[in-house]
């Protein structure tokens, strides 16, 4: 089968592997669409945790774990799933190939619904990040809320606010592209702030108000930030984690953590101490977040498809990582491996 192996830093070389073998627990999916991950574009870009997500071959490792496709072979125990079926599979490595295995548990393999395409399909996982980030801020109806990074993650949150339902008085989108922040109030928030030209406290303070500390100090009446940046290394400014403190509001606030951090760090602690707010880490999703993905896809409570900015064959996935650098223009791109690169616009 041909694969695009990770060679080391930005260096993808595509070559014909061996096929995975099955065990009695696997299924052996044919890849027809595989996202390329935040955390994949890190490992490229600054060869971050090179061992994550990938699956080892003799002949290299194979990146992609927001893939999906129709399941060709099944081990004599499988029981989710059957020669043929369209499955998506999530939270291991190999997708970036013309074929991985899978084991049919619930976490790592699904069935994808009648009427969900399988480019919409592989924004699951991410999808399913996003839900995890919106339900565990558990936002009350009124309160205000700011979302930093408008990658697939970032408006990920702002259509789960939306499908949910959440009477949010303010939900404010922050990203340095403007072609992110366009897509983003297409999706739902009401307002949104460029840092290259707004300072972001003091446009987020205008648009939501000021609130009152128990020093009774002036803040931000900001109720949940949500961080899906972390740390990127080129990117210029202070870290939106140290943004997020100097935005929440006295006590009640909540900071959602997700985005990836590339290196060390200094932050200022002041108001993680004075504010006291919750500072919460998020790191992937439950069985219950990837059903309801499928479902919002399904019928029609979210739109994946106009995320996913760009499509490449196999053969050309060192280029699909450069577009996917390219962060003022790139949303989601994908990887159609069953395709010969003709047919791929």
């Amino acid at each position: 089968m041909r694969a695009a192996l990770y060679m080391g830093l930005q260096q993808i070389d595509i070559a014909d592997i061996q096929p995975p073998q099955i065990n009695d627990h696997q299924v052996l999916i044919n890849v027809e669409a595989c996202g390329i991950c935040g955390s994949d574009l890190h490992t490229f870009r600054e060869d971050w945790q090179p061992e994550k997500n990938v699956t080892v071959y003799p002949e290299g490792r194979v990146l992609g774990h927001e893939f999906c496709g129709v399941v060709a072979a099944t081990g004599k125990n499988v029981t989710r799933a059957k020669v043929g079926d369209r499955v998506v599979g999530m939270s291991i490595g190999g997708g970036m190939a013309q074929q991985v295995a899978v084991y049919d548990l619930p976490g790592t393999l699904c069935k994808i619904p009648n009427g969900v395409s399988f480019v919409e399909a592989a924004t699951t996982e991410p999808m399913a990040d996003s839900l995890r980030i919106a339900r565990l801020s558990d936002v009350q109806d009124g309160e205000n809320v700011v979302v930093f990074g408008l990658g697939i993650i970032g408006l990920g949150v702002i259509q789960a606010y939306r499908a949910m339902g959440k009477k949010i008085n303010k939900l404010i989108a922050v990203d340095t592209s403007d072609v992110r922040l366009g897509k983003a109030l297409q999706l739902g928030a009401d307002h949104g702030v460029n840092p290259k030209r707004q300072d972001v406290v003091s446009a987020i303070t205008e648009l939501c108000g000021k609130s009152k500390t128990v020093f009774n100090e002036d803040a931000p009446n900001v109720h949940v930030v949500c961080d899906c940046v972390g740390y990127i290394m080129k990117m210029p400014g202070v870290p939106v984690l140290q943004t997020a403190l100097d935005l929440i509001c006295d006590r009640t606030g909540r900071i959602m953590c997700f985005g990836i951090f590339e290196g060390d760090v200094k932050l200022n602690l002041h108001n993680l101490i004075f504010k006291q707010p919750k500072l919460i880490g998020v790191m992937g999703y439950d069985d219950q977040d990837v059903s309801d993905a499928l479902a919002m896809m399904a019928d029609g409570r979210i739109d994946r498809a106009s995320l996913v900015t760009h499509q490449f064959s196999l053969e050309r996935t060192a280029e699909a990582f450069r577009a996917q650098d390219n962060y003022a223009e790139a949303i989601k791109v994908v990887l159609l491996p069953q395709q010969p690169a003709a047919q791929v616009a």
